[in-house]
């Protein structure tokens, strides 16, 4: 999420004016503290100008985010 923000020339300031979600809630889901809901994913992409999709796919091949074992 952070990537794209950046490559938009967003800041946490004006996600949080367009979204409505906290800046620090922002931050907590950009250093993978919280994990959002489908409704955040949804809200934070419309306030970046991507498709929700973009950021689930990010998030799936990146090397820090693991499925629990079964």
């Amino acid at each position: 999420m952070r990537k794209a923000r950046l490559k938009k020339g967003i800041s946490q300031m004006k996600l949080y004016k367009a979204t409505g979600l906290d800046r620090t809630f922002i931050s907590d889901l950009e250093r993978g503290i919280q994990a959002p809901s489908i409704r955040t994913v949804f809200r934070a992409a419309r306030g970046i100008g991507i498709e929700p999709e973009s950021l689930i796919e990010k998030t799936k091949n990146s090397r820090f985010f693991v499925f629990p074992e079964d």
